[in-house]
């Protein structure tokens, strides 16, 4: 701090010393007991333009070292604590690279443990028993974040588990509704008499084409379906969904596919029948 020269000497005695919980306002705010207004404004303590020498003081003339401070909170301690060396551990100062300063408490607060193993072997060194308790500090830890990471993927399962029972809500309607032998209750597949309509595929060999029919039940509620081509229809063709249930009020999509293995025309018929009615499509197929 730069004062400017004054002829009256004050003398005071040595401020006292406080910790750095200590409340300071009393001493920072209290009236200065032989004030001098025209020595502390701001034109007497102002540093001449001719004294500036590189953006800083050119003289030191007037400056003031004020022995008090104790080197801020960095390793030099804490402000206003009254320790000006290095923090010390053990009488072991902290700059030195020994096992004192890697055994430090790195947790913030001690749980007391490393107390415990002292008073159960006072012959234990103190370096040791804190490193004991910074591992069993980390232990802890790990096992909170272990449990952390066991909820956090129960609660992922959970969240697939809703997912998978959403989409085969929403599946409902294929999904058989009763439980018994299609090829039994119906029988053969056979061709009906009326043929809806013919579906033409061309595909190249061993190459797929599709074609997609959308088919409603024509009566009330629900019905289980069979899709299946006639015996004499060849193993080239295929159909999915090719059981389930027909809903009323909403399409179900049947996907026919074409895979040829051979040249020529590829013919046969696909039945989708119910209980209640019966479709045919022709299929023809080429390559």
């Amino acid at each position: 701090a730069f004062m400017p020269p004054c002829a009256q000497t004050r003398t005071s005695s040595a401020p006292p010393l406080h910790g750095y919980l200590d409340n300071l306002n009393t001493d920072l705010y209290a009236e200065d007991d032989n004030p001098d207004p025209e020595a502390e404004s701001f034109e007497a303590t102002k540093m001449d333009k001719s004294q500036i020498k590189n953006f800083g003081a050119g003289s030191l003339e007037g400056f003031v070292d004020f022995q008090e401070f104790d080197g801020g909170d960095g390793q030099m301690g804490v402000a206003g604590d009254g320790q000006k060396g290095l923090e010390k551990m053990d009488n072991v100062p902290q700059l030195a690279k020994s096992k004192m300063m890697s055994a430090k408490n790195a947790w913030g607060t001690s749980t007391g443990y490393a107390d415990q193993l002292l008073e159960k072997d006072p012959k234990m060194d103190t370096a040791r028993a804190q490193q004991l308790e910074n591992w069993a500090n980390q232990q802890e830890v790990r096992a909170k974040n272990v449990q952390q990471k066991a909820m956090a993927d129960s609660f992922d399962q959970q969240q697939t588990s809703a997912e998978e029972n959403w989409r085969q809500l929403a599946s409902f309607g294929v999904e058989r509704n009763e439980e018994f032998d299609l090829d039994e209750e119906f029988g053969p597949v056979t061709a009906g008499d009326d043929i809806e309509d013919v579906i033409e595929l061309k595909s190249p060999l061993n190459k797929v084409a599709i074609h997609e029919i959308n088919l409603r039940n024509p009566y009330m509620g629900f019905a289980d379906f069979r899709a299946a081509f006639t015996a004499n229809t060849p193993m080239d063709w295929s159909v999915t969904p090719n059981e389930g249930s027909l809903m009323q009020r909403e399409d179900t999509k049947f996907t026919v596919k074409f895979k040829p293995q051979g040249t020529g025309m590829i013919e046969g018929h696909l039945v989708i029948e119910t209980e209640d009615f019966k479709k045919t499509w022709k299929v023809q197929g080429s390559t």
